[in-house]
């Protein structure tokens, strides 16, 4: 073929740019996109967001356990008690901004708006009932919400209009929303947050388990 190499076109040229600015701009005037916060695949390696479609999921080997289900309790603020819940990501813990349970689960119906107190930041999280994320044959029965990091937590956050809490920082670092553990790594934080609950007699174990991780394509970063 003969090609005509001055008229190359790479996707970032401020020509081609500018068009995707402009195709966007008439779109969102004609109301038929929208612009809103929402959860996406971000990749601290390669410093972008990335689509479905680049993201490996790498299934786990059941029989070889590759993270830790770790349990820790949120004390009721009334003082009547504490409810238990278990991740596989314990530093999210400080952008929690409820805990679910199921409406039909009778161990906590008596709980179901009530609050409890954060540990380590000054936030008061609510008991809510909901039926499509928590599972009262799965682990303690409740699920610690953080809308601003799972995507089931966050349509579970739009559903009960939850406060969508950011706690990292684009290098995966800990940002202020984390209290104590700002500035910390994400992988560092996790044994923090640990062992901080644990100080404070909140840890209630852990045990191995399997999860699938989600990869960048292109990094392999998790």
């Amino acid at each position: 073929s003969s090609v005509d190499w001055t008229r190359s076109k790479f996707t970032m040229d401020p020509d081609m740019s500018r068009a995707v600015r402009e195709a966007f701009v008439r779109l969102y005037e004609e109301g038929l996109i929208y612009r809103a916060n929402r959860l996406v695949n971000w990749s601290i390696k390669a410093q972008t967001v990335i689509s479905d479609l680049e993201v490996d999921r790498e299934e786990p080997d059941p029989t070889k356990p590759n993270a830790e289900l770790f349990s820790f309790a949120y004390l009721l603020e009334d003082g009547s008690g504490e409810i238990v819940v278990a991740t596989t990501r314990p530093e999210t813990m400080v952008g929690d901004t409820a805990i679910a349970v199921h409406p039909d689960d009778p161990r906590y119906q008596s709980l179901v708006g009530k609050r409890v107190k954060h540990p380590f930041v000054d936030r008061s999280i609510p008991i809510i009932a909901d039926g499509l994320l928590a599972d009262p044959t799965k682990g303690t029965g409740a699920v610690k919400i953080t809308p601003a990091h799972d995507f089931n937590d966050y349509e579970c956050g739009r559903r009960n209009n939850l406060a969508t809490i950011n706690i990292l920082n684009l290098d995966g670092t800990l940002n202020a929303e984390a209290g104590p553990f700002a500035g910390l790594d994400r992988f560092v934080a996790r044994e923090a947050v640990k062992a901080a609950l644990a100080e404070r007699g909140l840890d209630r174990g852990a045990t191995p388990h399997s999860i699938p991780y989600a990869r960048c394509q292109r990094t392999q970063d998790i």
